[in-house]
């Protein structure tokens, strides 16, 4: 029995995309980000690197019409943005289970937060680093996207010791686990999507984090408007906009809380600075990687207050199971 290897290497703005497009052809929904440095340097410590992503195939799904289907799938992602045609290659059973593991190295995003595979040591990092453990197996939240290494950035210059921070669409909670070990005493963070939370829960554990942070399944709309110091959220620009007009996220905000909002590509920047005006809020900081932009914008806010989640959340602590394996 072989499998059939699907690759695309890209740079780490395209990388995801790339991979929620390949994600519905892939063996048991398995996308692999593998890093590969900067293009222009061997170096694993590259802010924007290089990725490859890849997924796996049985013999059995080897088929014409399946690989004629994936290649049109990235042809109209590339109508977006420019991606390359995938690459296919045949492996053997025995280097299909490691095969993907050789080219994800540790690198560092900011000044000292060091981001290493779940599998490998944390070599490399330097006393006083605040080290991350991640499964880059898995496809959304690995930090090599852009936008995600710019509110990595954010949170290491904001996060104080005794903070509360609230992660709206986790993915794989690298935001909220890079929170805690930065001295945030509660973080709560939350998905729609049932895989983003086990994937949450799993390096929110790895990471040894869970006596500080809670995982729940669901809208933003189950809890009640708290006093959080430091909202986080790391999406597509017209979710932001929608949970800025619609959903509220302002009320989530103490007295000087800060919103870092990331993922928003320059033409939807208008739409998302639009909404924040029309919640008297005012952007402090502004940063962008490749045609990404990130903010972080200041509020005034309501005095603390802790009412905490409403009865119909499933929230409890990560480290006693995610509330999506029982719910």
């Amino acid at each position: 029995m072989y499998w059939l290897e699907v690759s695309v290497t890209a740079d780490g703005e395209a990388a995801e995309a790339i991979a929620e497009t390949l994600r519905p052809y892939a063996y048991a929904d398995g996308v692999v980000l593998e890093q590969k440095g900067d293009a222009s340097k061997a170096d694993p410590d590259a802010l924007e690197p290089e990725v490859t992503v890849k997924i796996f195939l049985p013999e059995d799904q080897d088929l014409p019409q399946v690989r004629t289907k994936i290649e049109e799938a990235l042809y109209y992602l590339g109508l977006l943005y420019p991606v390359p045609s995938p690459q296919f290659r045949r492996l053997e059973d025995e280097d299909w289970a490691t095969a993907w593991r050789k080219h994800y190295h540790p690198f560092r995003v900011g000044h000292n937060i060091w981001i290493h595979p779940s599998w490998l040591e944390a070599a490399g990092s330097e006393p006083g680093d605040v080290v991350i453990a991640v499964d880059p197996g898995m496809a959304f939240g690995t930090g090599l996207h852009p936008s995600t290494q710019m509110c990595l950035q954010q949170l290491e210059a904001l996060v104080q010791p005794g903070m509360r921070v609230l992660d709206v669409g986790t993915g794989s909670g690298i935001l909220s686990t890079a929170a805690a070990k930065l001295g945030a005493t509660r973080v709560l963070a939350f998905d729609t999507d049932y895989q983003a939370v086990l994937a949450a829960a799993e390096n929110v554990e790895r990471n040894g984090v869970e006596k500080r942070l809670w995982l729940y399944q669901g809208e933003l709309s189950v809890l009640r408007p708290s006093a959080w110091d430091l909202v986080v959220v790391n999406i597509l620009a017209p979710v932001i906009t929608r949970l800025l007009l619609k959903d509220h996220l302002t009320d989530y905000l103490g007295r000087g809380g800060r919103l870092v909002l990331s993922g928003i590509i320059e033409e939807q920047e208008d739409d998302v600075l639009s909404a924040l005006q029309a919640n008297s809020m005012s952007v402090s900081n502004r940063s962008s990687m490749s045609r990404v932009f990130a903010m972080v914008s200041d509020s005034m806010g309501r005095q603390r207050t802790d009412r905490g989640i409403s009865a119909t959340a499933r929230f409890e602590r990560a480290g006693r199971g995610c509330p999506a394996r029982r719910c």
